[in-house]
């Protein structure tokens, strides 16, 4: 009985070294001691943009430059609030206009650029 007990002893003081260094672990997530207090909600807004126009649109959002060419689209992603700048010419438009904000109703749903 004496050697189970050494092996249970051996394990939990192996266990005791490990269980510091979890977070260093590739999987330490897993072992994480307060796990509610790493998961952090992300507030970006999700949602598809398509150039319905006849012409290429390049457009400036949150420091990113794209270029959509006619009849394609983009999936963007960014957080509430950014705004969406041409940096083309278009119908409607001059170059460095405001298109829209980025706004929650948006999420999951498609911008149609005409």
């Amino acid at each position: 009985m004496s050697r189970t007990n050494l092996i249970s002893l051996s394990f939990l003081a192996a266990l005791s070294l490990v269980a510091p260094a979890a977070n260093a672990w590739p999987l330490g997530r897993l072992l994480h001691l307060h796990p509610a207090e790493t998961s952090v909600t992300d507030s970006r807004i999700s949602f598809q943009l398509v150039n319905k126009s006849g012409i290429i649109q390049d457009l400036d959002i949150n420091g990113k430059k794209y270029t959509l060419m006619p009849n394609s689209g983009i999936a963007i992603t960014a957080p509430a609030g950014t705004q969406v700048i041409s940096q083309s010419v278009g119908q409607g438009h001059t170059k460095g206009d405001v298109l829209f904000a980025v706004q929650p109703s948006l999420r999951d749903n498609t911008v149609t650029l005409r």
